[in-house]
């Protein structure tokens, strides 16, 4: 039973999505761009590519669409064919850059918000990415044979988020508690942003054993979700909770100004 509360050749080819790449090959700073134009507005900033290698680097700057399915996974589009991209927006200065080892380069990053208000009436976003250019050799000689190599393609990815000054409707609702079908004392916490920003959330889960009134509060999880986005976070209890009925009350938190969400249930732990 559950019960609803609301409380106030070959190529190596790595894709990477962190601050600095494989055996601190490149950096780059900042690792998330966010925007808050309204229409007709033009916002800039800058982002710093280091070339941490040991030679000379060029490195090309393109754009992409993504999104994040129920359980946090990112999918990716050709720029400008999802809902809410803003790709189309977006400009560099210089999209391909040559660094010299130990050097950095900036690249200047400007988002065109258009002037249609119906345009900018929702959150948008995007994806930057940044990957090594490689070098096109042949073959020493005109009888030298093909020789196999590896070499290594690394590409960063930097989230864009453009949200206009007055989206600022913080928004969710807790919408299920089930325990999975697979994995045994794991429960599916189903969620779903209602407003108009992205939440940076939280879920944990709280336990009251029903013969002695003891509380457990299990670790929480933090995530983000999309305006209009669900998700499904997986809340386990561990081995060490002792044996007994329990009252279970799975809490999401996603703004310190907003009522928690949560759903109760009462489970029996053997």
């Amino acid at each position: 039973m559950l019960k609803k509360h609301f409380i106030y050749a070959c190529f190596s080819l790595v894709m990477l999505f962190a601050t600095t790449a494989t055996a601190q090959r490149i950096n780059v700073n900042p690792t998330i761009l966010s925007f808050s134009a309204n229409a007709g507005g033009i916002s800039t900033q800058i982002i710093t590519i280091t070339n941490l290698s040991d030679k000379k680097q060029a490195y090309q700057l393109t754009l992409g669409d993504w999104i994040r399915d129920s359980i946090g996974g990112h999918k990716y589009f050709p720029p400008g064919t999802t809902e809410r991209s803003c790709s189309k927006w977006i400009a560099f200065d210089n999209s391909l850059v040559e660094i010299e080892p130990q050097k950095s380069k900036d690249v200047r990053v400007t988002l065109t918000a258009p002037t249609d208000i119906k345009e900018v009436s929702q959150m948008k976003w995007s994806m930057i990415f940044i990957q090594n250019v490689l070098e096109q050799t042949g073959a020493d000689g005109k009888d030298a044979k093909m020789k196999a190599t590896i070499r290594e393609v690394y590409r960063i990815g930097i989230h864009v988020y453009q949200t206009p000054v007055a989206l600022n409707i913080k928004e969710a609702r807790a919408v299920a508690l089930e325990p999975d079908k697979i994995e045994k004392n794991v429960y599916n916490f189903s969620l779903i942003n209602t407003g108009k920003a992205m939440l940076e959330c939280k879920a944990r889960l709280l336990l009251t054993n029903l013969s002695n009134g003891e509380e457990v509060k299990l670790d929480e999880l933090e995530f983000p979700i999309f305006p209009d986005g669900k998700r499904i976070v997986k809340l386990q209890i561990p081995p060490t909770v002792p044996k007994g009925k329990y009252s279970m009350l799975a809490i999401l938190e996603y703004d310190s100004d907003m009522p928690l969400e949560a759903i109760e249930s009462s489970i029996d732990i053997q």
